[in-house]
């Protein structure tokens, strides 16, 4: 199981062109492969692996097409195979999915005829089921959400012309409804739908589901109880999204803020590991007075290594994305801010490169609590065993990075950064908010520091 993908869907004009272009704005949140399917008569689609520009042609494209959808693919379950990439069509049907089904074992049973392991074509079978019971596709959805445990938003295409829009009933993971022109358009992130010019109308809500068509949208709302997932706000979602309100920016300037505040280096420099890191870093600087510097540069051609689908990528690909500005940390004290510590591969080589650079110290804050659970919910640390803070305590991990010192925020102060209590940190908790999961009880948000005062 891994994270993180990115879905797209257009009604109006030039959709299979719109939802393209929103793939590519959504590029950082699946780098494996990628799709589009449109309605022409019939479905079609066309995928392949690698990133967008290389996995689909646009001029292949339907220029005519008034309906079609998108995906771009971090593996969840299965493998990186081009059976596997989405949109999964049957002829009918064409779906695409961001997030996990945690249950999708038990579901796949009670299927036939099965031809990949993924979680996507369990999902297009259940629903595809229920529509030849005569069920509508409102009606698919909503039953499908019945059965499903786990985090997901999706976005089908049906030969009806027909697209429908379904965020799960604990909001885990975002999606927003906006508009290009008078083309209607979702994705992922309110960040792609303006990225093409468009305007980003408001959040599709946990549990709702929105089926667009040529003649307007209608709405339709399950039960819900909001757990949307900590992590789109730390590290996942781009700085310009805004999340069910919330700035993502913003949310990770006051983390940083916090962290400055309850959490303090000796260091003369602010130094960001890009680039999710840097708006904590700004905010830490702010708060400290610590001047900021960019002590690291990102290549603009390398890969996001935590959503690399091996241990061996994901080292190569830390050694390969940084350079190091010298001349901005020889000599100095360096405090370097990162959003969060999962397996720890990158930051353990960026401090070894800072101290080559002349560092006197080096300090580490991180912008979010301890990793320690896995997640069940569509995110890349499926096992304790991949996780550092699992199995050491903070000066171990001190000492496996080389740093002279290092803390995290507590999942309290993460709460208060990001302004909403209703997250999910299971990763950083073990309390899960899955149905089949009974939820760990006192557990001590605060880090033992008690609830915090911003």
């Amino acid at each position: 199981m891994r994270e993180s993908c990115g879905v797209a869907a257009a009604v109006g004009l030039q959709a299979s062109t719109l939802v393209y272009r929103m793939l590519r704005a959504l590029q950082h949140r699946g780098q494996e492969s990628a799709g589009v399917s449109w309605l022409d008569g019939r479905i079609q689609t066309r995928k392949g692996l690698g990133l967008v520009d290389r996995a689909v042609n646009i001029s292949e494209l339907s220029a005519q097409a008034t309906h079609a959808i998108g995906h771009v693919r971090y593996s969840t379950t299965g493998s990186s195979t081009l059976e596997e990439a989405q949109p999964m069509d049957d002829g009918t049907l064409s779906l695409a999915f961001n997030g996990t089904i945690a249950n999708y074992m038990d579901l796949r049973k009670e299927l036939n005829n099965l031809l990949t392991i993924t979680d996507t074509e369990v999902i297009l079978k259940v629903v595809s089921n229920y529509l030849r019971q005569g069920y509508s596709v409102e009606e698919a959805l909503i039953k499908f959400s019945e059965v499903a445990d786990g985090g997901y938003s999706l976005v089908l295409l049906n030969l009806d012309g027909e697209v429908a829009a379904f965020r799960d009933p604990t909001g885990f993971r975002p999606l927003a409804m906006g508009m290009v022109g008078e083309t209607l358009v979702i994705a992922s992130e309110t960040s792609a739908i303006e990225q093409v010019g468009g305007t980003a109308i408001r959040d599709i809500q946990p549990g709702e589901l929105l089926i667009l068509s040529r003649e307007g949208v209608r709405s339709f709302r399950v039960r819900r109880e909001v757990h949307t997932c900590s992590f789109e706000y730390v590290y996942f979602a781009r700085p310009d999204s805004v999340i069910d309100g919330v700035s993502v920016y913003e949310a990770r300037r006051k983390l940083g803020e916090l962290l400055a505040a309850y959490h303090p280096a000796p260091a003369e420099v602010v130094v960001p590991v890009p680039d999710s890191g840097r708006p904590v870093a700004s905010g830490y600087s702010a708060r400290s007075g610590i001047p900021l510097v960019e002590g690291l540069v990102r290549l603009h051609n390398s890969l996001r290594s935590f959503i690399m689908p091996s241990q061996e990528l994901r080292n190569a690909v830390a050694l390969d994305k940084f350079g190091v500005v010298k001349e901005a940390i020889r000599g100095k004290k360096v405090v370097l801010i990162d959003d969060s510590v999962v397996r720890g591969n990158t930051l353990r080589t960026l401090v070894k490169r800072v101290r080559q650079a002349g560092a006197t110290e080096v300090h580490v804050r991180v912008g979010s609590p301890p990793v320690t659970f896995p997640c069940y919910m569509g995110v890349d640390f499926p096992t304790r065993g991949e996780l550092l803070a699992a199995s050491m305590d903070l000066n171990s991990i001190a000492n496996y990075l080389d740093v002279d010192s290092l803390d995290y925020l507590t999942i309290e102060e993460m709460m208060r950064g990001v302004g909403r209590r209703d997250l999910c940190h299971a990763c950083f908790s073990g309390i899960y908010p899955l149905k089949g999961f009974y939820p760990r009880t006192h557990v001590d948000l605060t880090g033992g520091r008690g609830e915090c005062q911003a």
